[in-house]
């Protein structure tokens, strides 16, 4: 008893964001999230101090998944940004930007927690409408009709990802695999409710980003005994298929955890082989031409197999089994000691070899109009592969988001301006009945419409790294950047002209209503995902006032 520690008690930490250390904290997170966010983001490393995994990143997920933080606050707002990512899979570096924009602003104006939430609350509704409406300057219609604008948005995410390292020619072939996977992914000729088909992701280390591609169907490893001339023995399709999720190895100890009661003179593997090659029979007998495993299948019952002309795949692994089971319409098998029932098989239409750079692959090709496709993504080292890997999923992610509202928002910090612009003028002219109709007043109401269209803006003055002035024009309200090199706007809509005046992003200038672009034949470069945008404002602002309204934090250190 004496060894026992008496109990802590816990620490109570009020007005946490008067506290300075706290205040530190929330601003080196900015930092690393503003110095990572656009296709010019710097990149960062990370890993323990104690060796191990390094990873190089500028995504969101990647870097705040694997940064732990200790300050409640941070996991809070880190945590909302990751279920945002996990649900959009885009915009989590906006939404982290904007959210400590509006607690940092929130507190340099020296607004009134109320006002300021009351306040957000307010124009973030106001965005909200302005967004959804048909008149709205920075939303653009997404055609299903060409592939155009499905490689736009695909190609906007793909380049603002620089650890994954490609040039602009590698680029536009990995955006034109990821639009040819989403449309495999949709299901054709289908009647009622529908659902999503499946893009499985093979990554290939060592090969040159020009040797990835989309395959339909599904790919996985030669089994070593296989030859061309073993499918050309098979014939044509379709072919039934058997699939088992449990060890074929015949060895005793992958029975697990189990009492083995053996009587004299019984050898218990070479019953359990028996078994092995009874099952072989029936699947024989019932016509299967594919014998896929998860695990290990034993070599007698595999030469059995292969003599009667059924082809062997042994550790499918676990990540395979629920696509290889999608795709065949098979049910898994998790006994080896009852008969397969009739009901458990399934049907490939074909199979044949594929050679994807340094690797021959088994393509297997679905009876069915089953949506359903392989990725295989070739890059030159493995750190550059894992983000190319989790860019083109979620980039996927975000066009069939595309699909339940086919719109998309200009990028390159376009909407941000255009969107801060149309804020500040709306509500110039009405300022007295809105603080009025909030219960705040007319001075505090117009200090926090600039504090939140200052935040908006500093998202947008986060895509430059390299000390350039950001400009916004004063007619279309869009980002501009100086450069010899390029005559158009952030999102590429807006062209150049002598008399299109434009005025740093950071300084005052005067209030005015952005002009619609209209009849112009040019079309924006860089897109950003509405679903993924809008819910990220939305969000940010949430949390931004929730943050803003903490008033202790108590912590227990037992």
């Amino acid at each position: 008893m004496s060894r026992i520690c008496k109990k802590k008690p816990a620490v109570c930490t009020d007005e946490p964001l008067s506290n300075s250390n706290i205040c530190q904290k929330l601003a080196l997170l900015r930092s690393i999230l503003s110095t990572a966010y656009g296709p010019t983001g710097r990149l960062k490393q990370i890993h323990n101090n104690v060796g191990g995994h390094v990873s190089t990143t500028s995504t969101s997920t990647a870097l705040l998944k694997r940064v732990d933080m200790s300050e409640p606050l941070l996991k809070m707002i880190s945590t909302a940004v990751q279920h945002h990512t996990a649900r959009y899979s885009d915009s989590g570096l906006f939404m982290g930007i904007l959210m400590l924009g509006l607690i940092e602003n929130t507190q340099k104006y020296n607004l009134r927690t109320v006002v300021a939430a009351t306040v957000y609350k307010h124009l973030v509704e106001e965005s909200n409408a302005f967004l959804k409406g048909d008149c709205c300057g920075c939303k653009v219609p997404v055609d299903f009709t060409s592939c155009d604008s499905l490689i736009a948005l695909a190609c906007s995410m793909v380049t603002s990802k620089p650890a994954c390292m490609l040039n602009s020619k590698e680029t536009q072939h990995i955006s034109s695999l990821i639009a040819q996977a989403f449309l495999y992914s949709i299901p054709c000729n289908s009647s009622g409710v529908t659902c999503f088909g499946r893009t499985v992701t093979i990554g290939i280390e060592g090969q040159s980003v020009s040797d990835s591609s989309v395959f339909p169907g599904l790919l996985v490893d030669v089994p070593e005994m296989l030859q061309t001339v073993d499918l050309k023995r098979l014939g044509s399709g379709p072919f039934k298929v058997v699939v088992f999720n449990i060890s074929l190895s015949g060895d005793i100890s992958d029975l697990e955890d189990v009492v083995l009661e053996i009587h004299r003179g019984v050898d218990p593997e070479r019953d359990l082989l028996q078994q092995l090659l009874k099952l072989g029979e029936q699947v024989v007998k019932d016509n299967v031409r594919l014998f896929a495993c998860q695990k290990v299948v034993h070599p007698i019952l595999q030469h059995y197999l292969r003599k009667h002309g059924v082809a062997v795949i042994e550790r499918l692994g676990l990540a395979l089994i629920e696509p290889f089971v999608q795709i065949t319409g098979a049910q898994v098998v998790a006994s080896l000691y009852s008969s397969v029932p009739a009901e458990a098989y399934g049907i490939v239409k074909g199979f044949c070899f594929q050679s994807c750079g340094s690797r021959e692959l088994l393509q297997l090709l679905p009876a069915k109009d089953a949506a359903f496709s392989t990725m295989v993504l070739c890059h030159r080292n493995e750190t550059m592969l894992e983000e190319l890997k989790m860019t083109c999923q979620r980039a996927e992610h975000v066009l069939r988001l595309t699909l339940r509202e086919p719109c998309a928002l200009l990028g390159g910090g376009c909407t941000e301006t255009l969107l801060a612009t149309h804020i500040i003028h709306m509500n110039q002219s009405k300022a007295a009945t809105t603080a009025a109709a909030l219960c705040v007043s007319q001075s505090e109401f117009l200090m926090a419409v600039e504090a939140f269209c200052n935040s908006l803006q500093s998202v947008a003055l986060a895509l430059e790294h390299d000390g350039q002035d950001c400009l916004i024009d004063l007619t279309y309200g869009h980002r501009w950047v100086p450069d010899i090199y390029s005559k158009t706007c952030g999102c590429g809509l807006v062209e150049d002209r002598s008399n299109l005046e434009k005025t740093p992003l950071n300084t005052a200038y005067h209030t005015f209503s952005p002009v619609s672009l209209e009849n112009t034949d040019n079309q924006p470069r860089i897109l950003d995902s509405f679903s993924a945008k809008l819910n990220a404002l939305n969000v940010a602002v949430e949390m931004a006032n929730f943050v803003l309204d903490v008033k202790y934090i108590i912590k227990d250190i037992n």
